[in-house]
């Protein structure tokens, strides 16, 4: 098994694969600010068919998501070493040092005046500096704490299609294969035997074997999102704390361990990759870039959010639009809109283009315009229909200047040819009259009949 991914097989997995969060990575968007939080459910709501949450993860993460949804305020918002920060009196204590005239260190008297004259104007706008940190840190933690009255991060996992558990044989299955594993270092899981006894420390091996069952049973490929990045998860280097293990290659570092990618492939017949939530939004990043970079997004999370919903505008529309509408996209603002028949005039006009020698042939021309909902920008159609022979719909044509054309429409169902049949003194076909004559053999019999002859 490679011990990496080409970039079509990585634009696959994206594609088509089961995307599957276990716990860490779920907690993580925690950690992601208000304005953010909004946006990563969107993007979860997109991706919303593709992902699947193992049983085992949803019963850790409504365990723990109470106390991961106040870790930002507690790791993250303590001022305390800003505000017991003592630059200023540092400053004077090295400046009383200074003012000392005969010995070293010394600074030229001119300096140490400029340094106290700076000295007097730092001090309130220290000050200053920490009572603006600390108002913003009270407005942060104060938002933290009212994401308990909407959870929308719980919210939103708790709407994912979820696994179900493992019945209680199949557990104990479980754990008798986990000794083995954990005996032998056999990934995943085995460092928690480290740090927690009982059941709880084969979690991480009920969430792999979850996995494996689901790929198998919808044969699909995985993205897997985790944050776990210990050594029975990726391959780590920890020859500096145990000389008996191998160091790895510095390519492969941060890598999943290949022990995993082959059981999965042996397991499931398809492929794995891991990724850290970090890693995650990258690789979105990288997927659902703008087509039209003139469009101004605010932040780069926001173009995936905004790109999805493009997207799946576009494919709303390409489902729901009718037979009768032409599907246009737009060259300035990259937006799909449809262009109905009721808004298409139909002013034909044209003539005789061609003689085949077999008859002539006819081309008609329609201009039309039509205005892009999202930028307002004007467009110009023109609709292109050859009649030939004559009475006849041979081919169409639609061009469009400042887009292209998603779906054209019928146009035989919108321009009618005059009824052409078979003269019956000269063969042509034309309109006929009552008589069965086209115009010239009528223009012809009527100077016989007019004649003094």
């Amino acid at each position: 098994m490679p011990s990496t991914l080409t970039e079509a097989q990585e634009n696959k997995l994206f594609e088509d694969g089961l995307i599957i969060f276990d716990t860490c990575g779920l907690l993580d968007f925690y950690y992601l600010t208000s304005e953010y939080q909004k946006i990563i459910v969107e993007i979860i709501d997109h991706l919303k068919e593709q992902i699947w949450i193992p049983a085992q993860v949803k019963y850790e993460f409504d365990k723990n998501y109470s106390n991961a949804r106040l870790k930002p305020k507690i790791e993250k918002y303590n001022d305390k070493t800003i505000q017991k920060n003592n630059i200023v009196d540092d400053l004077k204590t090295y400046i009383s040092l200074w003012d000392r005239k005969y010995y070293h260190p010394y600074i030229s008297d001119e300096k140490l005046r400029s340094l106290k004259s700076l000295l007097n104007k730092l001090k309130p706008l220290m000050l200053e500096i920490k009572t603006l940190i600390a108002t913003e840190y009270q407005v942060r933690k104060k938002e933290i704490d009212e994401i308990q009255n909407d959870d929308i991060i719980k919210q939103s996992i708790d709407s994912l299609n979820i696994g179900n558990p493992f019945s209680y044989k199949d557990l104990k299955d479980i754990v008798v294969e986990g000794f083995y594993r954990y005996k032998n270092q056999i990934p995943p899981g085995y460092k928690d035997a480290e740090t927690k006894e009982g059941i709880r420390q084969y979690g991480d091996l009920i969430i792999w074997k979850e996995i494996l069952r689901k790929a198998k049973e919808a044969n699909k490929d995985v993205v897997f999102i985790s944050n776990d990045l210990k050594a029975d998860w990726r391959i780590v280097d920890e020859t500096a704390s145990n000389n008996k293990t191998e160091k790895p290659d510095a390519i492969e570092k941060g890598k999943p361990r290949r022990e995993l990618l082959t059981e999965f492939e042996e397991e499931t017949g398809r492929k794995i990759w891991f990724y850290t939530t970090a890693e995650f939004i990258c690789k979105l990043e990288e997927l659902y870039k703008p087509s039209y970079p003139q469009i101004e997004f605010y932040n780069k999370l926001g173009v995936v959010r905004d790109v999805m919903e493009q997207r799946n505008r576009e494919r709303n529309l390409k489902l729901l639009c009718s037979e009768d509408s032409i599907l246009v996209k737009c060259d300035k603002c990259g937006e799909l809109f449809a262009v109905n028949r009721g808004d298409l005039e139909f002013n034909w006009e044209g003539g005789q283009i061609d003689d085949r020698g077999m008859g002539p042939e006819n081309e008609y021309v329609s201009e039309e315009t039509c205005t892009c909902p999202n930028c307002h920008d004007e467009k110009y159609i023109t609709l292109h229909v050859w009649e030939y022979p004559l009475g006849s719909f041979n081919c169409q044509n639609i061009e469009i200047e400042g887009g292209d054309i998603e779906k054209p429409i019928d146009l035989s169902q919108h321009i009618s040819f005059d009824e052409y049949e078979e003269c019956i003194r000269c063969g042509e076909y034309a309109i006929l009259n009552t008589s069965g004559l086209c115009d010239t053999c009528q223009d012809e019999f009527d100077r016989f009949v007019n004649s003094d002859d």
